[in-house]
C-alpha cells in the first residue's frame, strides 16, 4: 500500500512542478522549485506516517480482540495444521500456543468422532457454503477431558481470492449442557412425582384390601393346606408392589439434605455392620481398609449411609452363588476429597449397560428384583453433596464404585 502511495506521489510531484513552471514562466528559481518539492516530500512523509500509525492502531485493536477473546479462536491451513491459537484456546484446551502450533487439529477431536465421519461432513459444509455456525459437538483437552463445544467456522482467503484455510470460533458449553441435563432431570422427577402420586393413591386401597384379606386367610391355613402357597404368593407380590411404589415416591420427592458433621469411616462401619445378613447364604467375605486421616465432613448421615448400603447390596447380588466372593470397602483422603471405593469380584457390568446404570428405572436385574432406582438415587444424593460417583467395571471381572466428596 505504501509503495503505491509513493509511486503515485512522485507522479503528482512531477506534474505539480510542470504546472508551476508554466504558471510562473521562469520566475521561480531552481532553489524555489527545490523548496517546493522538499516541502511536498515532507508533507507526504507525514501523511504516510499518520496513515501507517492509523493502520497499526487499527490492526492492533482487532489483534487484541482476537488474542484476548474468552472463546477459542483457532486458525487452520488447508492441511489442517494450526497456525492461530489465542488465549481463549489455551484456557479451554490447556495447550500453550508454542505446543500446539503446527499440529493437526485432529489432536482436539475424540477418536469416536473422528471415526464417525462427522469432521469430514463439517469440512465439506464449510467448503460448500463458506461457513458453519453453532455446530454442537465434543472436543478433547490436553488432559484428555471431554468438553461440549459450539463451533462456528469460516473460510479465509488471500488477496487473490484463493482459499488458504479456515478459522474456527469455539465456545465451551459444557456447563450449559450440564445445567440443561440437571433441569431435564428435575422436570422428569416432578413429572414422575405427579404420575406416581396419582397411581399410588388409586392403588393404595385395592392393594391394602388384597393384602389384608390374603393375610387373614393365611392365618387360617397351615403349610401344606390347599391354597396356602397361592396365598403366600399373593401377600408377597402385594408387598413387593407396595415397596416399589414407596421407593418411586421417595425418589420423586425433593432432596433436602440435613447436614451434620460425621465421619465417613464411621458411616461405612454402620453400613457394613449387617453384612452377614445382607450376604445371606452366599460365600462372600468383607474387606475394610479405612484411611485414619479421613476428616469429619458435613453430610446427611442417613442419605449417604443409604447410598453405601445400596452399593454394598448390589455388590453382593453381583456375586454368583458358586463363587467365593469378596467385597472391598476402602477410604482415602487426598487432602481435598474423601474418596470411598466399594469393589466386588462379581459378574461385572457390560459395556452396553455402563452408560445407563444411573438412569432412573434402568435395571439389569430380572423381573421383580429391582425398580432401577437405587443407583439413580445414589447418584442424586452424591450430587446434592457436591460430589461425584463413577463406576469401573468389566464383565466377569468385578465392579468398583468410586465416590468422591470434597471436604
Amino acid at each position: 500500500m505504501e509503495h503505491m502511495v509513493h509511486s503515485e506521489s512522485d507522479k503528482y510531484k512531477n506534474d505539480l512542478l510542470d504546472a508551476f513552471k508554466k504558471k510562473f514562466e521562469g520566475r521561480l528559481s531552481d532553489e524555489d522549485l527545490a523548496f517546493i518539492t522538499s516541502s511536498y516530500d515532507r508533507y507526504m512523509f507525514e501523511m504516510i506516517k499518520l496513515m501507517r500509525e492509523g493502520k497499526s492502531a487499527h490492526e492492533k485493536f482487532f489483534a487484541d480482540i482476537i488474542l484476548n477473546s474468552i472463546d477459542a479462536i483457532v486458525g487452520f491451513n488447508n492441511e489442517g495444521e494450526i497456525f492461530l491459537w489465542n488465549k481463549g484456546a489455551e484456557k479451554i484446551f490447556g495447550w500453550e500456543k508454542s505446543e500446539i502450533t503446527g499440529k493437526n487439529f485432529n489432536v482436539l477431536i475424540p477418536k469416536d468422532i473422528l471415526s464417525s465421519g462427522e469432521v469430514n461432513k463439517m469440512l465439506a459444509k464449510v467448503k460448500e457454503q463458506g461457513f458453519i455456525s453453532n455446530h454442537e459437538t465434543l472436543r478433547i483437552t490436553k488432559t484428555g477431558e471431554l468438553i461440549n463445544v459450539s463451533i462456528s467456522r469460516f473460510v479465509i482467503f488471500n488477496e487473490k481470492g484463493e482459499d488458504i484455510g479456515s478459522v474456527g470460533i469455539i465456545r465451551d458449553i459444557t456447563t450449559e449442557k450440564r445445567l440443561e441435563k440437571v433441569l431435564r432431570e428435575r422436570e422428569n422427577l416432578a413429572l414422575i412425582g405427579e404420575v406416581v402420586s396419582s397411581i399410588a393413591h388409586n392403588l393404595s386401597n385395592p392393594l391394602n384390601i388384597i393384602s389384608g384379606n390374603a393375610d387373614y386367610l393365611l392365618l387360617e391355613k397351615k403349610e401344606g393346606d390347599p391354597d396356602y402357597e397361592e396365598l403366600k404368593v399373593i401377600v408377597a407380590e402385594a408387598t413387593r408392589i407396595t415397596k416399589s411404589i414407596r421407593s418411586i415416591l421417595n425418589f420423586a420427592k425433593p432432596l433436602i439434605p440435613m447436614l451434620e458433621s460425621v465421619s465417613i469411616n464411621e458411616l461405612l462401619e454402620e453400613a457394613t455392620s449387617g453384612f452377614k445378613f445382607l450376604k445371606g447364604n452366599k460365600n462372600v467375605e468383607l474387606s475394610k481398609k479405612f484411611d485414619n486421616k479421613v476428616p469429619s465432613i458435613k453430610v446427611d448421615k442417613e442419605l449417604v449411609k443409604d447410598v453405601f448400603l445400596n452399593i454394598i447390596s448390589n455388590a453382593i447380588q453381583a456375586i454368583p452363588l458358586n463363587v467365593k466372593g469378596l467385597v472391598e470397602v476402602k477410604t482415602v483422603f487426598d487432602g481435598k476429597k474423601i474418596i470411598t471405593e466399594i469393589s466386588d469380584n462379581g459378574s461385572g457390568i457390560s459395556q452396553k449397560d455402563l452408560p445407563n446404570i444411573f438412569k432412573p428405572f434402568y435395571t439389569t436385574k430380572g423381573y421383580g428384583k429391582g425398580t432401577g432406582l437405587g443407583l439413580a438415587f445414589a447418584d442424586r444424593v452424591i450430587k446434592e453433596h457436591k460430589g461425584s460417583i463413577e463406576v469401573k467395571s468389566e464383565q466377569n471381572s468385578g465392579t468398583s464404585f468410586i465416590i468422591s466428596i470434597s471436604v
